[in-house]
């Protein structure tokens, strides 16, 4: 019986480790500089944004969806647009892209071309964006780098923008976790590891699953790319009106 025990307590463990080293905020509690929170940057907005996410650019594929944010961006009369990480499906696609230095190459994939919109971009996972040394040697233009985590002040609320890799390292794990277990509970669990304010909203990417928890304040804007067989492109955005104060998903036909 006790070598049964003693297995059983060792998978246990492994079981254990396993979760902690894939669902990385749950090591916040006891190596707090893996909280993204300590280093957020703070910055103030005015007037209505959109939220995206996850669009996994690639160089060999032309973004099909570029017409479409740009009408969205016009029919809302955006003020900001906040790219929430995985702008490219990967660093190498990002230095294609966006490694000249002549052009303006991300203003008109995202159809902000001659439009009065500020661009702000979250990094996303190490996997799919280049590093921030990178990125500041690339074209990002009109999109300013705000780092992993950033703090939006608006006139009646506070935005907490992550990606959310540490939601699930693997990121087909977060995206079957929150689809069959339970649907934005990584992202409300994140929210309650980095110590987040109950009164805050937080808005992540990474499981491209698209939703709004009103009760909790948190909220994902989805993919736009097929990952794998499960992953499908939901083409959302969340849209925050000062106004009402309230997030809203668009879908983008």
């Amino acid at each position: 019986m006790y070598p049964f025990v003693l297995a059983i307590a060792a998978l246990v463990i492994v079981a254990l480790l396993l979760l902690a080293l894939d669902f990385r905020f749950l090591l916040y509690p006891f190596v707090p500089s893996l909280n993204p929170m300590r280093n957020a940057k703070r910055v103030s907005l005015h007037g209505p944004s959109l939220f995206i996410s996850d669009l996994h650019l690639r160089s060999d594929r032309p973004f099909q969806h570029s017409e479409a944010i740009r009408w969205i961006l016009q029919e809302r009369h955006v003020s900001n647009l906040i790219i929430v990480g995985d702008l490219f499906d990967s660093p190498n696609d990002g230095r294609m892209i966006a490694g000249d230095r002549a052009g303006t190459p991300i203003a008109r994939i995202l159809g902000m071309q001659d439009l009065p919109v500020k661009g702000f971009l979250i990094e996303g996972s190490p996997r799919h964006d280049p590093s921030p040394r990178e990125g500041a040697a690339l074209n990002l233009a009109p999109l300013l780098p705000l780092g992993k985590c950033a703090l939006l002040d608006f006139k009646r609320v506070t935005v907490v923008v992550y990606h959310g890799h540490d939601l699930s390292w693997k990121g087909a794990i977060g995206h079957g976790w929150d689809r069959f277990i339970s649907e934005l509970s990584l992202e409300r669990a994140w929210k309650r590891f980095a110590g987040v304010p109950d009164s805050d909203w937080v808005i992540f990417g990474h499981t491209h699953l698209p939703g709004i928890d009103a009760q909790h304040r948190v909220a994902n804007c989805g993919g736009w790319q097929h990952k794998r067989i499960l992953v499908r492109p939901a083409c959302t955005g969340i849209f925050l009106s000062p106004e009402s104060n309230a997030l809203e998903i668009l879908h983008f036909a």
